[in-house]
């Protein structure tokens, strides 16, 4: 049964953008915004 609700869930998943993975994208985005900001010493 758990494994049924995992699967489905992971369909659910690939079928639309999951909140992690806005959320993952988002993180990554800004470390790189950081990154880029000291590398030109603005931040």
């Amino acid at each position: 049964m758990i494994e049924n609700r995992h699967h489905s869930a992971s369909e659910k998943a690939d079928a639309s953008t999951s909140l992690e993975t806005i959320i993952a994208m988002g993180l990554f985005g800004w470390i790189a915004l950081s990154v880029t900001l000291m590398g030109l010493g603005i931040w």
